[in-house]
C-alpha cells in the first residue's frame, strides 16, 4: 500500500529537481499544507494563503515553471507559511523573518550539492538579501531561464523601435534606462517602464 508520503514524492518528481522531492513532500506533511499544483498565472509564480474558517495553510506553484524555478516558488512559499506560523502576522510578508526563514529552508538542499553549479551560485548570492521574487533578481532569473525549454524572446533582445505584445497590448521599444525600457504603449501612446528581461 502506498503511504501519503510515497503519493506526493511520486506526483512532485516530475516538477522538481532529483533530490529535492523528498524535501518538498515532507514539508508538505510536517506543516499540515495543501499543495496545489496550479496552471500558468501571468500575474504570479506561487501563492500562500492563510488558514481561514473553511481551509488551512494552502501554497499554490504553477506547473509550468522548470525544476529549478518550482523548487524555488515552493520554497519560497513555505517561507510565507512558516514565517508567519513562528513570528505571527504582524510581520512584513518580505521583510527579515521571511528572509532568514526562506535561507533556512533552503540550508539542506544548498549542502546536498544536488544543484547545478549556476543555479546555486545565483541562488545563494540571492539568498543574502531575497526579495520578493526572483524575476525580480536579474542573476536569478537569468540562470533560471536557461534551463526553461522555450526560451522566449526579452525585451533587452530587440532593436529600438521594435514592437512587441506584453499582457495583449502592444508596445513600442524605446531607450533603455538602467534595467528598464522607456516603451510606447501603441493604442493609448502612454509611455511606461518594461524590464529587458
Amino acid at each position: 500500500m502506498i503511504n501519503r508520503k510515497e503519493t506526493y514524492i511520486s506526483k512532485l518528481r516530475r516538477f522538481l529537481p532529483d533530490g529535492t522531492e523528498t524535501y518538498v513532500s515532507d514539508l508538505i506533511i510536517e506543516h499540515n499544507t495543501h499543495f496545489r499544483i496550479s496552471p500558468k498565472r501571468k500575474t504570479k509564480l506561487g501563492d500562500y494563503r492563510l488558514p481561514n474558517g473553511k481551509h488551512g495553510h494552502r501554497i499554490s506553484v504553477n506547473g509550468d515553471l522548470n525544476n529549478y524555478a518550482f523548487l524555488i516558488t515552493t520554497i519560497h512559499e513555505f517561507a510565507h507559511q512558516l514565517a508567519f506560523e513562528k513570528y505571527g502576522l504582524s510581520i512584513k510578508p518580505h521583510g527579515i523573518e521571511w528572509q532568514e526563514t526562506f535561507s533556512n529552508l533552503f540550508d539542506p538542499i544548498l549542502k546536498q550539492h544536488i544543484l547545478p553549479e549556476d543555479v546555486t551560485l545565483a541562488l545563494k548570492n540571492y539568498l543574502k538579501k531575497a526579495r520578493a521574487s526572483s524575476c525580480t533578481d536579474d542573476a536569478l532569473y537569468r540562470v533560471l531561464k536557461r534551463y526553461d525549454t522555450v526560451q522566449p524572446t526579452l525585451v533587452e533582445h530587440l532593436n529600438l523601435g521594435d514592437k512587441f505584445q506584453l499582457n495583449n497590448l502592444i508596445f513600442e521599444k524605446g531607450k533603455k534606462l538602467r534595467k528598464y525600457y522607456l516603451c510606447r504603449n501603441i493604442s493609448n501612446n502612454r509611455q511606461y517602464r518594461v524590464l529587458g528581461i
